[in-house]
């Protein structure tokens, strides 16, 4: 396997955990609004590196989903170094979410 090959099946394994764990931190997020106990307007803030904003994780994961498409067209490496960092900051923030809730 090529080392663009391996980049690739790792940023699509990246991914696909991070959307499943998003898809459970939204359904908590949806239960937290219900109760009014998450009035925030976004994950993450304006200089997060990240086009969208929202206060789910969906439009974030789709976001990294089509930088992962882009980025397999054009194998460009700022295209890389942004998606590693959004990678790294949804892993993070998805984390903390986690231990936070699941206490």
């Amino acid at each position: 396997m090529t080392e663009t090959a391996n980049v690739n099946q790792q940023l699509i394994e990246n991914i696909s955990i991070i959307l499943k764990k998003s898809l459970t931190a939204d359904a908590t997020l949806q239960d937290l609004r219900e109760h009014k106990k998450a009035g925030f307007e976004a994950i993450f803030k304006k200089d997060a590196g990240f086009k969208c904003s929202a206060n789910t994780f969906q439009p974030y994961v789709q976001e990294v989903a089509d930088n992962l498409l882009y980025w397999q067209e054009h194998q460009d490496q700022p295209t890389l170094v942004t998606l590693v960092k959004q990678i790294e900051q949804l892993f993070t923030v998805l984390g903390q979410f986690e231990n936070s809730h699941s206490k």
